[in-house]
């Protein structure tokens, strides 16, 4: 696992190019000429993205096929390099995807996103263990182990991408082009690039910086990093027992990005929404979406977070059973709080891009990812913390970066931030009162069933307190839910 985290914090340096600036760009293009109806021109705005992404795309699987084994050794894991080549093809069909889902985005239509995104993980899912199974019972290394797994994602990423061209040539069936003039196509690359350019950069900080905590991590529990004339010594655990942690780190990581998974694509569905509230001046639709972006994407990490946060250790125990615990479950428990964090990271970022102020993220991005950094190095070094120092880092640049972007938002927040707080409050005081229940529940029933059961059982019975108090404290009510059922 250490070395399939480190492949892949390299390929989503990259990728993330792809599923950030540039599907947001397109989904806002389009949303903004779709609220004048010129169907003509959203369609000019797909046919350009699809082919300048397919040659972004092209140039970076290429760099990654041919300096996957650079990249591995420059930070300090090897035996990643066969991973990060196979995950090239991944890379390339990421940029293709990027186009596809920006369109349907932009039209409001999540349905094929959502469903491409299935694809993806079921064939990573399946495949990927399938053939991961076969090359580990062969007595392959780990280099060749990790690589079979990540072979499941570029399969899993082609069959997206197939279905998503089958998915955008029925959508057209039903759109009727009206005749409208559209603008040039070097009109339209300035404009992609001008709102793109910004969001990727803000998004790549953050995976360049997990780029560079994978550097100072492996280098500082191994001999030491050097910094021209500043060295810092290493904890001197050896390359087997670094690649490791780093296995242990990047597991608790995974939970953690289980609950945000279901927020990114929440912040990305509100976007087009919010933006066409926005162009057309419905100070009441930006009011409702404002409260609305809040509400959901609070409703669901919340309780993720304060769960994970109190119930690390049986939740660690039933996802890893064979995993280290002792640094595992603290790491996992930090995380819950950054689960809670990033949330609001994530939707404030998407609020503002959706006002058209794309640069500000950026800045609150850099400052947050550049603390990370310097408190990582701190920490890591830290015989007591070592690798545990990592997530403390992380919750500390989400808070810095949440500081920023609400002040960044003051100015549009007039009328909003009262309705704000209060969805804000009821949902952390049934979140708190779940987190209770969790507690109380877990002593008895892990003492009676075991860690793994009876903390599971635990997961369940606090999971239905929680379902039952968001509707006690009226953070959402029936009626709501079916009016959203009904425009789904």
């Amino acid at each position: 696992m250490g070395v399939f985290y480190s492949a892949y914090d390299i390929y989503n340096m990259f990728a993330v190019l792809a599923s950030a600036g540039l599907p947001v760009a397109v989904s806002r293009m389009i949303s903004e000429t779709l609220v004048s109806g010129n169907h003509d021109e959203a369609e000019r705005i797909y046919q350009v993205a699809v082919r300048m992404f397919t040659v972004i795309g092209a140039v970076i699987a290429g760099f990654m096929f041919i300096f996957g084994d650079w990249l591995a050794g420059m930070i300090g894991n090897p035996d990643a390099g066969l991973s990060i080549r196979v995950l090239a093809v991944t890379a390339f069909c990421a940029f293709v995807m990027s186009a596809l889902r920006g369109y349907f985005q932009g039209h409001s239509v999540m349905t094929y996103t959502a469903v491409s995104q299935v694809i993806e993980a079921v064939v990573k899912l399946v495949l990927g263990i399938v053939l991961a199974v076969i090359v580990v019972r062969a007595g392959a290394g780990d280099s060749s182990s990790s690589a079979a797994a990540i072979t499941g994602v570029s399969v899993g990423a082609v069959l997206a991408v197939i279905f998503l061209l089958i998915s955008k040539r029925r959508f057209d069936r039903g759109t009727v082009m009206t005749g409208m003039p559209v603008r040039s196509t070097k009109a339209i690359v300035k404009e992609l690039f001008r709102i793109a350019i910004p969001v990727s950069l803000g998004a790549s900080v953050m995976s360049v910086v997990n780029v560079i905590d994978n550097f100072i991590i492996m280098h500082l529990l191994q001999e030491g990093i050097s910094f021209g004339p500043l060295k810092m010594a290493g904890l001197d655990f050896g390359y087997e027992a670094a690649k490791g942690l780093n296995g242990v780190f990047g597991n608790a990581k995974k939970i953690f990005n289980f609950p945000s998974a279901f927020i990114v694509p929440f912040t990305v569905s509100i976007l087009p929404v919010l933006t066409a509230a926005w162009t057309a001046r419905d100070r009441e639709g930006v009011r409702k979406n404002l409260t609305g972006c809040f509400k959901y994407s609070l409703m669901l990490a919340l309780p993720a977070g304060i769960g994970m946060l109190i119930l690390a250790a049986p939740i660690f125990s039933i996802l890893y059973p064979r995993g280290n615990a002792e640094d595992g479950v603290p790491m996992l428990a930090i995380f819950g709080i950054a689960v809670i964090l990033y949330a609001v990271v994530s939707v404030t970022g998407a609020i503002l891009q959706a006002f058209g102020r794309v640069n500000l993220p950026l800045v609150s991005l850099t400052v947050g990812g550049v603390i990370k950094c310097v408190l990582t190095t701190v920490l890591v070094s830290m015989p007591a913390l070592n690798i545990k120092g990592a997530p403390i880092a992380t919750c500390v640049c989400y808070a810095v970066m949440i500081t920023m972007n609400l002040i960044f938002l003051r100015p549009y927040m007039k009328g909003c931030a009262k309705s704000i707080l209060l969805n804000v409050a009821k949902t952390a005081a049934a979140a708190i009162l779940m987190g209770g229940a969790a507690y109380l529940l877990a002593i008895p029933l892990e003492s009676a069933l075991g860690l793994k059961i009876g903390g599971m059982l635990a997961i369940v019975l606090a999971a239905a307190v929680y379902a039952v108090l968001i509707f006690v404290f009226r953070v959402v009510t029936v009626d709501e839910l079916k009016n959203i059922r009904r425009r789904g």
